[in-house]
């Protein structure tokens, strides 16, 4: 990739991985502590202490291709950031993310105080804001209190 945005990149773990396919790094976590931790890895080209939402909004977007790993979690409704990733990126580009999986409703916030999506959730936001599915897949994530906690990985082009 030419360019990649790792949303909530808190220490860099997800950008430790994509380090060797991306030309350019950038990250943006809402911690000034994650980011200090990121930041000691030495794999970003920059990094941006914001709250998603406003980083999205107030910067110009120009990415191929936008991961958020273990970050939806905390963010209930979506739909302002899949928005804003479509209408304001100058290119086409992939969107690829995880979340807590629930088949119950649209969003659930769980007793663990992290919301959980619906895949039907997730392809309604898709369809609305015009996302083609590339890729989705339940996966176990954890075990919480003996049940276990599943994952849902998606990948968007647009």
């Amino acid at each position: 990739f030419r360019s990649v945005l790792d949303l909530g990149c808190g220490t860099g773990l997800t950008g430790f991985e994509l380090r060797h396919v991306s030309e350019k790094l950038y990250g943006v976590d809402v911690s000034k502590s994650m980011l200090l931790k990121a930041k000691e890895k030495n794999i970003y080209h920059d990094l941006t202490h914001a709250d998603l939402t406003d980083y999205l909004q107030n910067n110009d977007l120009n990415y191929d291709l936008f991961i958020a790993t273990d970050v939806f979690i905390y963010i209930g409704d979506l739909s302002k950031i899949f928005s804003l990733i479509r209408t304001k990126n100058k290119s086409s580009a992939t969107l690829a993310f995880s979340t807590e999986h629930t088949s119950k409703d649209d969003i659930v916030l769980e007793k663990s105080g992290r919301f959980s999506h619906s895949k039907e959730y997730i392809d309604n936001l898709a369809k609305q804001f015009g996302y083609t599915l590339s890729y989705f897949d339940l996966h176990e994530l954890r075990k919480e209190d003996e049940n276990m906690i599943f994952g849902g990985f998606y990948l968007f082009d647009f």
